[in-house]
């Protein structure tokens, strides 16, 4: 309604001759607040239960994994954690947690790595590895998919066991050609590490495994190691050489 629309008058019918003829009652004031309030109590529920699941629960458990998590990080070498950080990533690991949490607690300015528990003691640091080990927005990974026009099949969290400094990590299969029949040439599964010394460690490792398949490649590129799986070898050559030009390292060699 623009400011000098005259107001409406609720208590009027709707004109027959410009409504098909037919008078139609003015809506019911009482039953409108009615579901105006209903639909008040909901949202203000709803709300609540965003800020429960987000604390973790209750005020118990939430300053528990506050306190616990500071200590270790502070060990770590992570210095304090922010308030709330463990908190946020349990929550985000609990429910979907996908690329763009990832890069929203990147912004949150949270120690690393988010979660105090994830190893990072061990691994060995590879010299001939020159990819510096900085973090790196997973929306770099979407820009290069799309700057491509590659066919995007899914996006997977990936399930696999914190161990040996891995934090989180996803699997995104693509098809140079599209995707409507949902069947990929090959996948970029993208591993993020706690420490240098880890990720090379995985690095050595996903090297091994591209030898060993006779396809494929693997880049390391800030804190992650991209493995590019499958056979459509002018396709995982072409990503590589994308993801080179982002300022990182192919390792397959």
């Amino acid at each position: 309604m623009s400011p000098t629309s005259p107001p409406l008058d609720t208590e009027s019918t709707l004109d027959p001759e410009t409504h098909g003829g037919a008078s139609v009652a003015a809506p019911d004031r009482r039953g409108l607040a009615v579901t105006i309030g209903v639909v008040a109590v909901c949202l203000a529920a709803a709300g609540a239960f965003g800020v429960w699941a987000l604390r973790g629960g209750d005020g118990t458990s939430e300053g528990a994994v506050a306190d616990d998590a500071t200590g270790l990080h502070a060990d770590h070498g992570g210095g304090d954690v922010l308030a709330g950080c463990d908190a946020e990533e349990y929550h985000h690991t609990m429910m979907m947690f996908d690329p763009l949490a990832a890069d929203g607690l990147l912004e949150s300015g949270c120690a690393w790595p988010y979660d105090a528990t994830i190893v990072v003691d061990g691994g060995a640091e590879d010299p001939s590895i020159a990819a510096v080990y900085e973090p790196r927005r997973y929306a770099e990974i979407f820009d290069t998919i799309a700057d491509g026009q590659y066919g995007m099949c899914a996006v997977a969290s990936l399930a696999e066991e914190r161990a040996n400094g891995f934090v989180f990590g996803f699997r995104v299969p693509l098809n140079p050609a599209g995707c409507a029949d949902g069947v990929p040439t090959f996948d970029v599964v993208i591993r993020e590490y706690s420490t240098r010394a880890w990720r090379d460690t995985a690095a050595a490792a996903a090297r091994s495994e591209v030898v060993a398949a006779g396809a494929g490649d693997a880049v390391v590129l800030g804190r992650w190691v991209v493995s590019l799986v499958g056979d459509d070898a002018a396709a995982v050559d072409a990503f590589a050489a994308r993801l080179v030009g982002l300022g990182g390292v192919s390792i397959s060699a």
